[in-house]
């Protein structure tokens, strides 16, 4: 989340602040929730620092249309932040409500006013100094919690179990491969050297061999 906002320039007004704020936010969220495939996501989405500043310019395009601090265009943030940045990368269906529910849930009225926390305890401050909102984040646990991401306690077992299955997977298809490596199969060398032998043979006809005199050292 650090690395994230410090991406962003922070806007001297406090609204643009704001936004920017939730947008780190709503970025780190949706970065961090790949950990979770594939309860969080279905796959592993890309995700980068171009969609994060594709969404500062957007929000800052939309700020310039309504100046002094009114309401920003919700509606219009959304549908650009689903259908054009974010959801442009996402084909399946859950993951596509996911990401709406995160962007209704955040990109709103009462989270800039500070009536809904980002989370239970992460507020959004109310103003346009930068300090405030690093003490913000600095208040963030280094470890993530489910809890965050709205997914249930027990999420990391389940994860570790399917990480699991999918490493024995992998050995047991190793393992396979190595065998049919092993396995001697004699059409498959026959095949494979005949050309070879047949140089040998017309380079070194039977003859050259019976002509050989071998000596003793």
């Amino acid at each position: 989340m650090q690395r994230t906002f410090n991406y962003v320039t922070p806007s001297q007004e406090a609204q643009q602040t704001q936004l920017l704020f939730v947008l780190s936010w709503f970025h780190a969220l949706i970065q961090e929730r790949r950990k979770y495939i594939p309860q969080g996501w279905s796959k592993y989405y890309e995700f980068s620092f171009g969609d994060l500043k594709a969404g500062e310019l957007t929000l800052g395009a939309i700020a310039a249309e309504n100046p002094g601090g009114r309401t920003p265009q919700w509606q219009k943030i959304h549908g650009i932040l689903e259908n054009a940045i974010y959801g442009g990368r996402i084909a399946n269906e859950f993951d596509l409500r996911v990401l709406r529910a995160y962007i209704a849930q955040l990109f709103t009225d009462s989270v800039l006013r500070g009536e809904e926390p980002l989370s239970k305890v992460i507020p959004v401050p109310q103003s346009a100094n930068v300090r405030d909102y690093v003490g913000v984040v600095n208040k963030v646990p280094d470890a993530d919690a489910p809890a965050l991401f709205g997914l249930p306690a027990n999420i990391d077992r389940s994860v570790q179990r399917f990480n699991s299955s999918a490493v024995v997977a992998q050995l047991k298809q190793l393992a396979a491969v190595s065998v049919e490596e092993l396995r001697f199969d004699k059409a498959k060398w026959t095949a494979g050297l005949k050309p070879l032998c047949e140089m040998w043979a017309a380079l070194c006809p039977r003859e050259a061999y019976e002509q050989l005199s071998v000596s003793r050292a």
